[in-house]
């Protein structure tokens, strides 16, 4: 008998392989990845305390993974995107999704305390950690793809974005 996990892992790559790769689908996975990211910091905001409340946390982290993951796989099976759509792209990444993993990082330094007393601290920290390499290789992959002239702009953009990783890693050293 097929497991059910078997079952939604050959679902997910029947849809990976058919599923368009182009700049409008990029921007999509990073409207869903925005969406997870600031559905994250609302868990982190209203985080009281406690173990067991720190369940929603570790399920937006984990939904957030999955979606930085299937976002790397179709950026990486793309074509390079035209500088238009670079731009395009980089406006996002810089405006929208930075500031909403800036605020992430920082409603998470804000609930260092009650994450450290649930006794969470290391986990928290590994979770960064994970999300922080995942980050590098969507960075990575969509720079891959990018026009050289718009490959220091993007740059730039991941350069922040790491930045306010480092920050919330140093607070949970």
């Amino acid at each position: 008998m097929m497991r059910l996990s078997n079952f939604a892992k050959m679902a997910a790559n029947a849809k990976n392989a058919l599923t368009s790769r182009d700049a409008a689908s990029t921007q999509q996975n990073l409207e869903i990845i925005n969406t997870q990211v600031q559905k994250l910091a609302a868990t982190l905001k209203a985080y009281g305390g406690g173990l067991l409340a720190a369940s929603g946390i570790s399920s937006d982290q984990a939904k957030l993974n999955i979606d930085m993951r299937n976002t790397i796989t179709d950026v990486n099976a793309s074509q390079i995107v035209t500088e238009a759509e670079a731009k395009e792209i980089i406006v996002y990444l810089n405006d929208t999704l930075e500031p909403s993993i800036r605020a992430t990082m920082t409603a998470l330094q804000e609930k260092k305390v009650e994450l450290e007393k649930a006794g969470l601290k290391a986990t928290v920290s590994g979770d960064m950690a994970d999300l922080r390499k995942l980050t590098k290789q969507l960075g990575e992959a969509l720079l891959s793809k990018s026009p050289e002239g718009t490959k220091k702009s993007g740059q730039e953009v991941m350069d922040k974005v790491d930045a306010d990783f480092d920050s919330a890693l140093k607070a949970f050293a």
